[in-house]
């Protein structure tokens, strides 16, 4: 079976509400419910530098919940404070992983707190940069009622460490012919072609975008723990020969 879902990242008071725009109405147009990942109290000075404040900001998030957009917490402010990559080694830059448990339950507390005073609900945690650990499933379990995790590289959802774990593989739309697939966009940087692109696969395929409540999650075991840890490196690898590649291309011929 083929399914697919899509995520857009870093939803706050000071998006370039353009950019989103043309996501929610591609969506709408095709009846797709997508995971937004909202930031409750972003200090990330990237993302404060998009556009102008919203001071709608939250009414914007009512009317995506009302809509049944999936509604998830994307940490607590976005401020990357060290360079742990947690559970799943992806990125050396966290919010959340090793960071000590009790730090760690305010911040969740917080975003619990600011969601709860804007009538919002989030059924999904989203941790920035990929990286938490054990210590911020703790704080999600004291604090919340979520009981999702939008992370991890398998090809299908599982239970692990008592959440579900819906997998996040992709950056961008690319056909497949089997398992459970999510694509993640960043509406803020996301350039022309990759949105015509996702328009153009959307267009082909919007019946195999599915909601979360059609997911099966299976048991996490020693053999998913070894391919994930293969997709990583994978992942890890292609982006340092990328990286590489981009550095080479800029030293001046004859040097």
């Amino acid at each position: 079976m083929l399914q697919y879902l899509i995520r857009l990242d870093d939803l706050c008071p000071t998006n370039n509400l353009q950019k989103w725009e043309r996501f929610f109405t591609l969506f709408d147009r095709y009846g797709i419910k997508p995971i937004i990942a909202v930031i409750p109290a972003n200090r990330d000075p990237k993302l404060q530098v998009c556009g102008s404040f919203n001071p709608y900001y939250w009414q914007l998030v009512r009317e995506l919940q009302n809509k049944n957009y999936v509604i998830g917490m994307h940490g607590f402010d976005h401020y990357y404070i060290n360079q742990n990559s947690g559970l799943l080694k992806m990125n050396n830059r966290s919010e959340f992983a090793g960071v000590p448990l009790q730090t760690q339950k305010e911040k969740i507390r917080k975003a619990a707190e600011i969601f709860k005073r804007e009538n919002i609900h989030p059924s999904v945690f989203i941790a920035p940069a990929h990286t938490f650990d054990r210590n911020t499933l703790l704080a999600l379990q004291e604090y919340t009622n979520i009981k999702i995790i939008s992370d991890g590289l398998l090809r299908s959802p599982y239970v692990r460490f008592g959440f579900n774990w819906v997998p996040v593989q992709l950056s961008e739309v690319e056909q497949k012919t089997r398992y459970t697939w999510t694509f993640n966009y960043h509406p803020e940087t996301c350039p022309a072609k990759a949105f015509n692109e996702l328009e153009i696969f959307i267009e082909k395929n919007h019946h195999l975008f599915v909601s979360l409540d059609n997911l099966d999650f299976s048991n996490y075991t020693l053999a998913n723990a070894i391919f994930e840890k293969y997709c990583i490196y994978k992942r890890l690898a292609r982006d340092y020969a990328q990286k590489l590649i981009s550095f080479m291309e800029r030293i001046p011929a004859g040097n």
